[in-house]
């Protein structure tokens, strides 16, 4: 009787362990499935702006609230006239940090993932697009408390790619990642 007590016991300490087990792959594959979601966004992101604004020779009038009036983004959900990617964070679009109106002439625009956290940050920005060429992108840009830090193809110091260990310098949680793209 108390051979078989044990063997229960022993039981049910296995499968304790096998959920632990579980949980814990679970808790760190998810968010790089999240990630992932967020990345992909950007590209489908990029290919909607420019199927909208394929007529016209720049992307003027551009911002935010007019890619939620003129439902242009329908790869993110709305939620109270924000935009909001696949991590739930903000998104901002059109020029600079906070999503302000492309002016006349300006043949890029920028997508902004706001209110990060420090490991999203660092993901965000150093992530490997398949075709960075196909996404248009010209830069990255941290913006943290601490300041900000543009990274551009061809640069001497701060190239794209974004190196991961200059991302672990930059990003803080709250930071925003900005992706300026043609």
């Amino acid at each position: 009787m108390i051979k078989r007590i044990r063997e229960r016991q022993f039981y049910i300490l296995i499968a304790v362990m096998v959920l632990m087990v579980g949980f814990v792959v679970w808790h760190y594959v998810t968010p790089g499935k999240k990630i992932d979601g967020a990345a992909r966004q950007i590209e489908e992101i990029a290919r909607e702006v420019r199927q909208s604004y394929v007529n016209q020779v720049d992307y003027w009038g551009l911002s935010t609230k007019n890619a939620i009036a003129k439902n242009i983004l329908t790869i993110l959900s709305y939620d109270d006239n924000k935009l909001i990617n696949a991590l739930g964070k903000p998104v901002q679009i059109g020029s600079g940090e906070n999503g302000e109106t492309v002016m006349p002439g300006e043949r890029s625009f920028d997508v902004v993932y706001d209110d990060l956290s420090t490991g999203e940050c660092v993901a965000l920005a150093t992530y490997r697009f398949e075709r960075p060429e196909e996404l248009g992108l010209l830069q990255i840009t941290i913006v943290s408390k601490d300041g900000s830090q543009s990274f551009s193809w061809g640069e001497e110091n701060y190239k794209l790619p974004v190196n991961r260990l200059e991302a672990k310098k930059l990003c803080r949680n709250g930071s925003k990642v900005l992706w300026t793209l043609e």
